[in-house]
């Protein structure tokens, strides 16, 4: 009975602590980012067109806050890409995790204050607060024990890599290009906390931090597992296609632009007024603008707006070309020596802002479709 009433406690406890994060994180983020007007709303395509394509092309209009919304989800991802970059060289022990907890909860604010004049729904308020809370969990159990356990360790190891650190670097790296693409729960934990436990552990006293990494990081990755086994049966079967692509309203050489490109097909000719094309989202798409630029391409609409959110990366502040709006610019935690900067752009000058942005010196992070 007493083992009982302990485990009882025991899990309210920890209930009580899960519920308590989302409410210090959102307050956190409130009191840190300034008040944000709304973005004025361009208007540059054909009205009549754009009702028409709205109406007869399912799936063609994304929600107005959907750039703002996918800036607060890819928060995770930059942070993965920051870490993995940061592990490369350096010791996961001096890696500013509370950092992107921080930099998580501030990306949130910053979407509410941005979208505070649209219909954002309830669940996606939900869902983003379950990412950053479960975020929060991950960077805080990490720095928990790299912290203690793992400065140890490292310690023991005489401060140099072993084989298992290499690995982890590896898959830092692997994991962060993956979720450019694809949701986290469909990684394959599970194949990489194997090849984790089939790595040789090193030798004399270095030994204690290999078994350490394999332990800790294996139970870590077989949680991951778990937890994406879950996740994938729950919600895969009934995944939402327009998620995954999106459509785009551009004028120029579309057909020999897009001719052969994996998952993108022609939608409807529009005659002088362009034509539409369906495409991969996230980083795909991203990476294709520049590219589709470079062949004579113009944009109209994307995913049915005619605003969207781009970050990029500096050295420095990013030159701000006329007529984008400079929403946010802060230093990484992991390298301050590198700034992200994110403007609101109209997508019928994504054509000059992108090449005026790279001639500046800065470097094309992220299109928020």
């Amino acid at each position: 009975m007493r083992l009982l009433k302990w485990l009882v406690r025991m899990i309210m406890r920890v209930v009580a602590i899960i519920l308590i994060i989302p409410v210090i994180g959102v307050a956190y983020g409130w009191m840190t980012t300034a008040d944000r007007a709304p973005p004025t709303r361009s208007q540059t395509a054909p009205v009549a067109i754009s009702l028409q394509l709205r109406e007869e092309i399912q799936g063609y209009q994304r929600p107005e806050e959907a750039t703002f919304v996918t800036y607060a989800e890819r928060s995770v991802v930059h942070a993965a890409h920051d870490y993995a970059a940061f592990v490369a060289t350096r010791s996961e022990s001096e890696f500013p995790y509370f950092g992107y907890v921080g930099r998580f909860w501030k990306d949130y604010a910053i979407a509410v204050r941005t979208t505070s004049n649209l219909p954002v729904k309830t669940r996606t308020h939900l869902r983003l607060l379950a990412i950053g809370t479960a975020h929060t969990v991950d960077l805080g159990l990490q720095w928990a024990w790299e912290n203690t356990v793992g400065r140890l360790t490292e310690w023991t190891a005489g401060w140099r890599k072993t084989q298992q650190d290499r690995y982890l670097a590896s898959l830092a790296f692997e994991y962060a290009s993956f979720l450019d693409q694809a949701p986290w729960h469909r990684f394959d934990h599970a194949g990489k906390r194997a090849g984790l436990l089939k790595s040789q552990p090193a030798s004399g006293n270095a030994a204690i931090r290999s078994w350490e990494r394999k332990l800790a990081f294996g139970l870590s990755l077989s949680i991951k597992q778990a937890a994406a086994s879950l996740l994938a049966s729950s919600f895969d079967g009934r995944a939402d296609p327009s998620r995954s692509h999106i459509y785009v309203w551009a004028q120029g050489p579309v057909t020999d632009a897009i001719r052969g490109l994996p998952d993108t097909a022609l939608e409807r000719r529009l005659g002088s007024d362009g034509t539409v094309f369906i495409t991969r989202r996230r980083q795909a798409f991203t990476d294709l603008v520049p590219q589709l630029i470079s062949k004579g391409i113009r944009f109209t609409e994307i995913g049915g707006n005619q605003d969207i959110l781009l970050t990029v990366l500096s050295e420095s502040s990013a030159v701000q070309p006329a007529g984008v709006r400079r929403l946010f610019e802060y230093k990484l935690p992991a390298n301050p020596a590198r700034k992200r900067t994110g403007f609101i752009v109209p997508v019928s000058s994504l054509h000059v802002v992108l090449p005026l942005l790279v001639s500046g010196g800065a470097r094309l992070e992220h299109i928020y479709d």
